[in-house]
């Protein structure tokens, strides 16, 4: 059996410090946590959650959800979710 957690990273567009949240059991329990019931990034700025899983076998990139810039947006909603492999 494959032992697997979750991390997930936060980068906001404008500024060079990110945020590292986890460990999480699934890409499900991050998404919960973190995103669900979220409908805009941080200060309305582009806000970039990366979703890594790190296994026996190494760290891979999973997946984000990504809440585009408010003012740039030209619609209402601005949550774009990308997990082709989940």
């Amino acid at each position: 059996m494959k032992n697997t957690t979750y991390f997930v990273t936060v980068s906001q567009r404008g500024y060079s410090d990110s945020q590292l949240h986890g460990p999480f059991s699934s890409v499900d329990e991050g998404k919960r946590k973190l995103t669900d019931g979220e409908d805009r990034g941080y200060d309305g700025d582009e806000t970039m959650f990366t979703f890594h899983e790190m296994s026996d076998e190494g760290i891979r990139e999973v997946g984000y959800v990504l809440f585009d810039d408010e003012s740039e947006s030209d619609t209402e909603d601005l949550k774009k979710e990308h997990f082709p492999n989940v």
